[in-house]
């Protein structure tokens, strides 16, 4: 395959994960092509607030009254005509960013945690630029659960399987309720999406 500078790859959410022993919440995307970009996939070092959101949405869960990265997506689906697709960037070596294409035309710059989390509520593609995806991403191993592509939902989710395993939810729920505010620095810099 040719590439084309600024080239985009559709990237697929895997789930949101506990890194350890920081015990730091990342989110992580891999390249949704596994054809032509291998196993690709890379972590976006999140706060633990954008995590839940990210896990909530993958869940399906749907909160009795909207939050905040719900009720931002009401907001531009009731007067932006929705958000098209989500871009992933890198702001410098470290952090990422996200920048939301609306259906309008027009764009808006976000942290690539917000992004993400619009983004699965608006069930929008996300995308990354394939030279970036290659700078940034590792190989992962071989899921044995991975769903073979015949067995996916036309929607392309994979059947019959949980974004996250309901022993990550409850390792993520654990590092929830024993977090202090000094788990996380005082910079909030340096390869977070925030």
């Amino acid at each position: 395959m040719e590439d084309r500078p600024g080239e985009q790859v559709m990237l697929d959410i895997v789930g949101v994960r506990v890194e350890l022993p920081s015990s730091q919440p990342v989110i992580i995307l891999r390249a949704a092509d596994q054809d032509s970009e291998g196993r690709q996939q890379f972590a976006v070092v999140v706060g633990p607030s954008e995590a839940a959101a990210v896990a909530r949405a993958l869940q399906g869960e749907i909160p009795p009254r909207p939050l905040t990265h719900d009720l931002l997506t009401n907001v531009l689906e009731t007067l932006g005509g929705g958000v098209a697709h989500v871009e992933i960037s890198l702001m410098d070596a470290s952090t990422y960013r996200g920048t939301l294409a609306l259906s309008s035309g027009r764009t808006l710059d976000a942290r690539a945690s917000d992004a993400i989390a619009v983004a699965v509520r608006a069930k929008c593609p996300v995308t990354m630029r394939r030279d970036t995806l290659r700078s940034v991403a590792f190989s992962a191993r071989a899921d044995p659960h991975d769903a073979p592509a015949e067995s996916a939902h036309p929607e392309g989710e994979p059947a019959n399987r949980s974004p996250i395993s309901e022993e990550e939810i409850a390792e993520f729920q654990r590092f929830l309720s024993e977090a202090e505010p000094d788990d996380f620095g005082s910079s909030g810099h340096g390869g977070n999406g925030r």
